[in-house]
């Protein structure tokens, strides 16, 4: 498992979890900042980024959660504050889940959630998530997949890609591909099934927490639509919500500013 830990280490601590299909370079640019106020745990899950990617592995996120409590156990991390982006809040419920039912001795202070498609019903995957996610499918798309197909996709989740560069998306592919990961990517994708196996499980667990839940989300997102930000704040018992207009699905990347304000007033 790729790894970094920075920042305060007399701080409160800040894991991160990122989301699908990217990689732990989602927080780059909030990064730097939030390093000045959190002792801050960022890391990429098997399949992903920088880390390993056999191909004989499950990619369950039961298993993502194993792997990130076997790394929390290894620097010695119980107790810490949490912010999750995309399939990360699913891995997170998941956590809650384990809590919840005294399965684990890790403990969760505050979690601030971005956008992610909690709710399956209101989820909006692109074309090319589908086709990953499809049995048989999945393992042709993952084949074939290329930066000119990822190219014509991915920027479509952000509000105004436009704004950036051909090498900022080049990058998320890179890290994509990185350890031949176009052989695991139609793995890594069955999560979006998983949604739906363990919906109990997961949102039960999620709508039953008494943490404190921050939401700070996209509004013009594409794939977790505004509609789930709703839902989440009528189910929730102890949530608060930053609204971010002009932003889609990656506010840490979109609107780094707000994004750093808003976790620090919540969590510092």
């Amino acid at each position: 498992i790729y790894y970094q830990r920075v920042g305060e280490p007399t701080a409160p601590t800040l894991v991160c979890f990122h989301g699908f299909p990217s990689s732990c370079w989602d927080w780059h640019l909030v990064l730097p900042e939030l390093a000045k106020h959190f002792d801050l745990l960022i890391f990429d899950f098997p399949g992903y980024g920088l880390s390993a990617k056999p191909v004989g592995r499950d990619y369950s996120l039961l298993r993502q959660m194993d792997a990130t409590e076997a790394l929390l156990q290894k620097l010695g991390i119980q107790k810490f504050d949490l912010l999750t982006h995309d399939m990360g809040n699913s891995v997170a419920c998941e956590l809650l889940f384990r809590i919840q039912n005294q399965l684990t001795e890790l403990e969760i202070t505050r979690w601030s959630m971005l956008n992610g498609g909690v709710y399956m019903d209101l989820h909006h995957p692109l074309f090319t998530q589908r086709l990953l996610r499809t049995p048989l499918l999945g393992a042709l798309t993952s084949r074939l997949a290329s930066f000119r197909v990822f190219n014509s996709q991915f920027p479509k989740t952000y509000a105004h890609s436009q704004q950036f560069s051909a090498e900022h998306f080049r990058t998320h592919w890179e890290l994509i591909q990185h350890n031949n990961g176009r052989r695991v990517m139609h793995k890594v994708a069955t999560y979006m099934r998983e949604r739906l196996r363990f919906t109990d499980r997961w949102l039960g667990s999620l709508h039953n927490s008494k943490l404190e839940i921050q939401l700070i989300w996209g509004l013009q997102d594409p794939v977790a639509v505004r509609a789930i930000a709703d839902k989440l704040m009528q189910n929730l018992k102890n949530s608060s919500i930053t609204r971010l207009t002009n932003c889609g699905h990656y506010p840490q990347i979109e609107m780094p500013e707000p994004v750093i304000q808003a976790v620090k007033s919540f969590h510092v």
